[in-house]
């Protein structure tokens, strides 16, 4: 009982411990990954390109983050990878459906930053 009891005071007691940011703010970040894996069900239409690509640019910068700041907080480079994972995997679903659907690769890019499926016709008056 004495080494659990040594177990949980460490850990309460750590610089990443539950009585801090460093340990709160990647566990409810897990949320999103949750959300992440549950868009997977999605129709590939519905699925914010824009969205997750900043998913993905945040959490490679806060995944790389993670291992510069002190102290080092692993749970927050682990939230972040598998961000990362999941918004990489969306991105993936998204620019292969407009590739297959016949767009090129100028009108996929367009497509997964503004989020929309029209194309421009130049007009002339």
């Amino acid at each position: 009982m004495s080494t659990v009891r040594f177990a949980f005071r460490r850990f309460w007691q750590s610089e990443t411990g539950p009585r801090t940011v460093h340990f709160w703010a990647p566990t409810l970040k897990w949320g999103l990954v949750v959300a992440g894996l549950s868009d997977a069900r999605r129709p590939v239409e519905k699925v914010s390109g824009a969205q997750n690509l900043s998913l993905l640019a945040t959490a490679a910068i806060w995944t790389r983050w993670s291992f510069v700041i002190t102290p080092k907080n692993n749970l927050l480079a682990a939230v972040n990878a598998f961000l990362a994972m999941t918004a990489g995997f969306h991105l993936l679903r998204i620019a292969d459906f407009r590739i297959r659907s016949g767009d090129t690769m100028t009108e996929m890019c367009k497509y997964i930053v503004n989020g929309t499926a029209e194309k421009t016709v130049n007009k002339t008056n």
